[in-house]
């Protein structure tokens, strides 16, 4: 807030999250792929758009991921929003890497402002028509869709350079037996989804939950090819499910933002096995020093581990009937 003129007060919000402070912007306006994110930014009282139109505003705040592509993505995203004469501002923690990105949009934009404080950075710079326009090109071609192994993935979302190997070694190892309506928890961009409707021909409907918007509509692209019902939510499974399953599949996050959160996982656990119906089956995939079995136990599943890696365990659990 300290680099904001006084005499500001619209402004684009990328990777928006509430504060206090913003409470005397009425024209602020947010955009949060995230759902518990979004979900705040709106319960706080802020306006919230699902895509971002291509208005101009004064100032563009940006709060991205700790992904390299993605962050630049978003400063290309935040220069084409921008007046002429505008502001783009950016802030970052250090540990994701805020004077790397810092010196990234120095580049860009040649001058730039730095406020460092609480070990966090904002930088900031405003357009005053001489910026490198060929740079910003590359960084908007980080944000298009791309493809790996025959997936549409994007900048940002969990796996996009990778088939995730956990997930390849749960989708290895998925029982052919499934049948009924089934659920994807965390799904992503659709890999699992996908193992589990080529092997199990006898799923009558999947329902894919995830977190990230982005991930979701690349969900949607990936799984297009099934002739299959597939009903897509964007939802925070941790606040729980609506409906009962005969069969979960997950491989869990476990990270917020980039500290290890292994309560993530078990609340993960806890909503699916609430989820699932009697005599329902359980699929999830996790690292191996994970303490889920435990969480299993708790929640009265009979469980085993069915496979594992030097660093994934598939376990298997059942809800007694």
């Amino acid at each position: 807030m300290l680099a904001i003129p006084e005499e500001i007060r619209s402004a684009l919000f990328l990777g928006a999250e509430p504060h206090p402070l913003l409470g005397k912007w009425p024209g602020i306006v947010g955009w949060q792929p995230l759902k518990p994110l979004a979900t705040a930014w709106e319960k706080a009282g802020f306006t919230r758009v699902d895509e971002v139109a291509a208005a101009k505003w004064p100032l563009v705040l940006v709060l991205p991921g700790k992904s390299r592509d993605e962050a630049l993505a978003w400063f290309a995203m935040a220069r084409d929003r921008l007046e002429p004469g505008g502001k783009l501002l950016v802030a970052m923690p250090n540990t994701a890497g805020a004077g790397r990105f810092e010196k990234e949009l120095t580049k860009a934009t040649d001058t730039i402002n730095s406020l460092q404080k609480h070990k966090c950075r904002a930088f900031h710079a405003t357009d005053d028509g001489t910026w490198n326009e060929e740079i910003f090109a590359e960084w908007r071609a980080l944000g298009k869709l791309r493809e790996i192994s025959g997936f549409t993935v994007q900048a940002g979302i969990f796996s996009s350079d990778h088939i995730d190997p956990g997930s390849q070694l749960l989708a290895d190892h998925l029982p052919a037996h499934l049948r009924g309506h089934v659920a994807d928890l965390g799904a992503g961009w659709g890999f699992l989804s996908d193992a589990v409707l080529h092997r199990c021909p006898n799923i009558e409907r999947l329902d894919i939950y995830e977190a990230d918007s982005r991930a979701l509509a690349c969900a949607r692209a990936n799984l297009s090819v099934h002739q299959r019902e597939i009903t897509y939510h964007w939802h925070d499974v941790v606040t729980g499910l609506s409906e009962t399953y005969d069969a979960i599949i997950m491989n869990p996050p476990f990270h917020t933002g980039q500290a290890t959160d292994v309560d993530l996982g078990r609340a993960f656990l806890k909503v699916a096995t609430a989820a699932l119906k009697r005599g329902g089956k359980l699929l999830l995939v996790a690292n191996r020093q994970l303490p889920y079995e435990a969480a299993l136990e708790a929640s009265g599943l009979a469980w085993r581990k069915i496979a594992e890696d030097r660093t994934y365990k598939i376990l298997s659990a059942d809800k007694r009937a």
